[in-house]
């Protein structure tokens, strides 16, 4: 009986406070951003999911996912129905308006030709064709700023990228790496030539209002780095 009764003890006091203090949060993310986060049978599920429940868990909280259209990212956070939004990719001019975790995972930019044409050597080597490249995210205004010899045309979407680029109306399209081999597999198989490496890296990462969540931010961090340092960050990004 004593045994038992020490046991029960020893349980409330590992796993009462933790319940107690665990702290719910709402991340909204692209609704379709694969295979970093999408929605499947109405659940989110994704490569950077696995890395935030696993980090959050670790740091005490609760997330619920809010998976909304890239363009209501940030509205999400000014009209209450998120309290953060990920993966978002860092840059300068996203400091000056989000503060940001730890890097989840590195991503980056890269091209995609028409098969069987090999992947351009960088942005240099497509001095004078045109590159088309979806609005959302930093890959035009960073073409547009380091390559201007470069005749980028910007578009709605991933779509609408694939699509110039298999008509001929464009030379390469410019996209999120891990994201665009997905969809290309998946949608156009054997048609684009799936790159191998990066002509821009990028972290993702979580972010929130600037200087509104320092706390939120200061626990994800201990999170994240709690799941570096036993193996189960790079074991998710191995599966």
């Amino acid at each position: 009986m004593r045994i038992i009764l020490r046991v029960g003890f020893a349980a409330l006091i590992s796993f009462g406070p933790f319940a107690a203090q665990a702290q719910s949060i709402r991340v909204a993310h692209d609704q379709r951003f694969p295979p970093f986060a999408e929605v499947k049978d109405g659940k989110s599920e994704g490569l950077a999911v696995d890395i935030l429940n696993a980090a959050a868990q670790r740091a005490g909280l609760t997330v619920t996912y809010v998976p909304v259209p890239f363009a209501e990212i940030q509205k999400t956070l000014d009209d209450g129905r998120a309290d953060a939004v990920f993966p978002l990719a860092i840059n300068p001019e996203r400091r000056q308006t989000f503060d940001f975790s730890t890097p989840l995972v590195i991503t980056g930019g890269a091209l995609f030709v028409r098969a069987p044409q090999p992947t351009p050597d960088g942005l240099k080597a497509m001095a004078g064709k045109t590159v088309v490249t979806p609005k959302t995210g930093p890959l035009a205004g960073f073409i547009g700023k380091t390559a201007p010899d470069v005749k980028l045309v910007v578009n709605a979407d991933y779509d609408q990228s694939f699509a110039q680029l298999l008509s001929g109306e464009a030379d390469a399209a410019a996209l999120n790496f891990q994201v665009g081999r997905r969809l290309a597999s998946t949608l156009h198989a054997g048609k684009v030539t799936l790159p191998e490496k990066l002509f821009l890296e990028l972290p993702l990462a979580v972010a929130v209002r600037k200087g509104q969540s320092a706390d939120l931010i200061a626990k994800l961090d201990q999170g994240i780095a709690a799941i570096r340092a036993d193996g189960t960050w790079e074991s998710i990004n191995k599966r």
